[in-house]
């Protein structure tokens, strides 16, 4: 496997009031392809601020971002954003759609405007392939509907499509079962997982063990920095997850949390 994201000495400072404030400092982690990684720790540790970074949604201050053999640190808008489009795909608790857009087309609209959306034959390759993620993630029924006559669940599972229509490298989630109820969080977890399986890698900020506990590895984030990982290994299905949940708890809380 080779490697897909290096994040080495990131820092992240805002000026609030004249005043500097860290929030992140020397922040440093690599993933692998395949790797599905959460990230934890205490509000206003940093989490969400180091996925936003590492993905080129936010600009670091200092430090070096590696993405698929890439420096993205200092890329221009422009290219940033051709990297985000093309080679990563997003998820956020917030489910952002377009109001006027049906749920089929908020998921093919990003896709129209990659690099591989530019001609007919190619538009329609999309169009087959967002049929074709619906129909695995179960909501090809609803796709011809406005995003406000869906349950959570649907819509968050319509956003996973989303994430993937451009085929990316790479899945960023913030808190992607935060807004849901258990039954769905579980169901997105569980597509999560297969996707994974499948051979996307994830970055998930999370403050949920039993969601954390689905992933490889947990990064542990405090004051701005990883003050420690823990090594879970691959979740199946097949798996007991409240071992996991147990270990990884008792984990947490020597670290803390």
């Amino acid at each position: 496997m080779s490697q897909v994201l290096n994040v080495n000495n990131l820092c992240k400072t805002y000026i609030v009031n004249k005043r500097q404030n860290n929030v992140l400092r020397n922040v440093m982690f690599s993933m692998e392809e395949g790797d599905f990684v959460s990230i934890m720790g205490p509000s206003g540790s940093g989490k969400s601020t180091l996925l936003y970074t590492v993905s080129g949604m936010d600009r670091l201050t200092a430090g070096k971002v590696t993405f698929s053999g890439r420096d993205i640190s200092n890329l221009n808008p422009n290219e940033m954003s051709d990297v985000r489009i093309n080679d990563m795909g997003f998820i956020f608790q917030q489910m952002h759609m377009l109001r006027n857009l049906s749920i089929y087309d908020n998921i093919i609209i990003s896709a129209y405007n990659s690099r591989n959306g530019r001609t007919q034959e190619q538009r329609k390759q999309i169009n087959e392939y967002a049929k074709e993620l619906m129909q695995k993630l179960e909501i090809i029924e609803i796709a011809d509907n406005d995003i406000t006559e869906v349950s959570g669940g649907q819509l968050q599972r319509a956003c996973i499509c989303r994430a993937l229509i451009n085929k990316p490298k790479m899945i960023f989630a913030d808190e992607p079962t935060g807004a849901l109820n258990s039954k769905a969080a579980r169901e997105v977890m569980s597509e999560l997982v297969h996707i994974n399986e499948d051979g996307t890698s994830i970055l998930l900020v999370t403050h949920d063990v039993t969601v954390a506990a689905k992933t490889d590895k947990v990064l542990y984030i405090m004051d701005g920095n990883i003050q420690g990982e823990y090594y879970l290994g691959k979740y199946t299905e097949g798996l007991n997850p409240k071992e996991r949940e147990r270990k990884l708890s008792s984990w947490l809380m020597d670290m803390g949390w």
